[in-house]
């Protein structure tokens, strides 16, 4: 992330905007020692810009879908397993 946020400032660019979450879990975890978590995220008042202009380069989009799997340690902490893009699923 700051390799990335580095280069966007190394080309006068900058992020603007905020993504808001719609959390949802589509399966129930009912003490199984993994869950599915689902993010219909709606990026479309975010981006990244031209600080010397003010152009918008990007914005995002309304419905973005995202899965993740989480599985939970010995320990008893949640921790991600992995998260994935569903592009051809709406949300």
């Amino acid at each position: 992330m700051l390799t990335d946020a580095q280069t966007l400032t190394g080309k006068g660019w900058d992020t603007y905007g905020q993504i808001a979450h719609r959390i949802s879990w589509p399966q129930s975890v009912d003490g199984k020692p993994s869950a599915v978590i689902a993010d219909c995220q709606d990026s479309s008042q975010s981006g990244s810009y031209e600080t010397s202009t003010g152009y918008k380069r990007t914005v995002g989009v309304p419905r973005d879908h995202m899965q993740g799997i989480l599985l939970r340690s010995d320990d008893g902490i949640w921790r991600v397993q992995q998260v994935f893009y569903l592009k051809d699923e709406p949300c």
